[in-house]
Order: C-alpha cells, then sequence, then structure tokens
C-alpha cells in the first residue's frame, strides 16, 4: 500500500513538472513571436526607385523682348536658384523650381545694356522618355525685382555707368516647355524656353521670351517608403 502510494506522489510530482515545463515553452514561444511581430511592425522600408530630388541649379538666360518700339537685341545674363522634384510614376515628374533670373537686352548703337531682374517660379511636369531623359511643359509665374540700364561712361573705372531703370516691363505669365538630361549621378543640363502670356490674354505691353540653360547638382534624394513604424494609440 505505502509502494502504491509513493508511486503515486511521484507520478503527481512528475506530471505536475511536465506541465511546467509546457507551460515555460508556451510563453516562450508567445514571446519569441510578439518580439518578432514588434520587430516586423517597427522596420522601416523603401523602394529603390528614387522618389524625389532637391538641389542647386544655375545657368545661363538669353532674353529677347516682344511688342516693343526700339528694336532691341538679346542679350545674356545668368540665373540660379532651387529645384525640388517629386516622381509620380514610372514616367512622370511634377517639378518646382525657384530661381533668381536676369533678362537682358541691348542696343548696338549707342551701346546700352538693360537689365530686368526676377523671381521665377516654374511650375511643370515632366515625362520620362527614360531614367536620364525628360521633357517638360508647364507655367511659370516671375515676380518683378527691378531693373537697370549700363551705358558708356569714361569716368567710371569700368567703362560703364549704372542706373535705376523705371520701366513699364511687370510681373509676368509664362507657359514653358524644355528637356533635361542626367549626365552623372549627381548632375543634370537642362534647356527651356518660356513665353508670356500677355499676347494671348489681350495685353499690348512689352513682354519676354527667354531662353534658359541651367546645370543642377542634386544634394538629396529619397525613396518612397513601403511601410514604416507603427504608431500606437
Amino acid at each position: 500500500m505505502r509502494q502504491i502510494l509513493v508511486l503515486t506522489l511521484l507520478k503527481l510530482a512528475l506530471n505536475n513538472f511536465m506541465i511546467k515545463i509546457y507551460n515555460f515553452k508556451a510563453l516562450t514561444f508567445l514571446l519569441v513571436l510578439f518580439v518578432s511581430i514588434t520587430s516586423l511592425s517597427a522596420q522601416t522600408v523603401y523602394s529603390n526607385k528614387e522618389y524625389s530630388r532637391f538641389g542647386f541649379t544655375v545657368g545661363l538666360t538669353s532674353s529677347n523682348l516682344f511688342n516693343d518700339t526700339v528694336g532691341y537685341t538679346s542679350g545674356i545674363l545668368f540665373n540660379g536658384g532651387f529645384f525640388y522634384n517629386i516622381y509620380l510614376n514610372d514616367k512622370f515628374n511634377v517639378g518646382l523650381e525657384l530661381l533668381y533670373s536676369g533678362k537682358s537686352m541691348k542696343k548696338e548703337s549707342p551701346i546700352i545694356k538693360y537689365r530686368f531682374y526676377y523671381v521665377d517660379i516654374p511650375l511643370f511636369v515632366q515625362y520620362k522618355f527614360s531614367e536620364n531623359i525628360r521633357a517638360e511643359i508647364g507655367l511659370q509665374y516671375s515676380k518683378y525685382i527691378n531693373s537697370k540700364f549700363l551705358y558708356l561712361d569714361g569716368s567710371k573705372k569700368s567703362g560703364m555707368h549704372v542706373q535705376s531703370l523705371s520701366s513699364n516691363i511687370d510681373n509676368e505669365y509664362s507657359m514653358l516647355l524644355g528637356a533635361e538630361f542626367d549626365i552623372l549621378k549627381d548632375f543634370k543640363i537642362g534647356a527651356r524656353y518660356s513665353y508670356s502670356l500677355k499676347p494671348f490674354i489681350g495685353k499690348t505691353l512689352p513682354y519676354f521670351g527667354v531662353f534658359q540653360f541651367t546645370l543642377g547638382y542634386v544634394v538629396h534624394r529619397s525613396n518612397k517608403q513601403i511601410f514604416g513604424k507603427k504608431e500606437l494609440n
């Protein structure tokens, strides 16, 4: 009888021990599963395709003045600023730029140079022929800043006298067409022509047609986020 009791107690102890091991294994499994899921949800995964780019641009502008009564010839000045592009899909991008642009004309006899300075804000859509070649179409708003003219003056060290210019040329709304090419990983070149909308809305004031050649440098790229850290409420 005593042996049966001892065996029964041993069996109960063994069963209790096995239950504890089972519970420990189950708890360990659940803990590992929870950590794995939490770790997975905390990851931030990005596409390997470029989503946006930001950078600087510098270049030259060659300007024509239309509807004028003097017969100016085109001059060349500089432009520079920032660009930002967002890639919508495999074929289309949207671009926005902020540029400080000089638009220039001149007279040959006597030699007088006229310079008009604007802040240009082009907004455009790009069509990608490939990852490195894009065509663009859009609109541009140009905020007039100031203007001046230069003429020969022997009393000046530079040989030119610079004077402020009052003009009836003011802000511009333009349409634009252009193209750009990636020549290196971080460098691109672009060409664009903008033409004022003034003749289409019936205004008879002088207006610009401007050709721009630019060199751009990409300082930041981003990739589209596929999924990221899950926020807890």
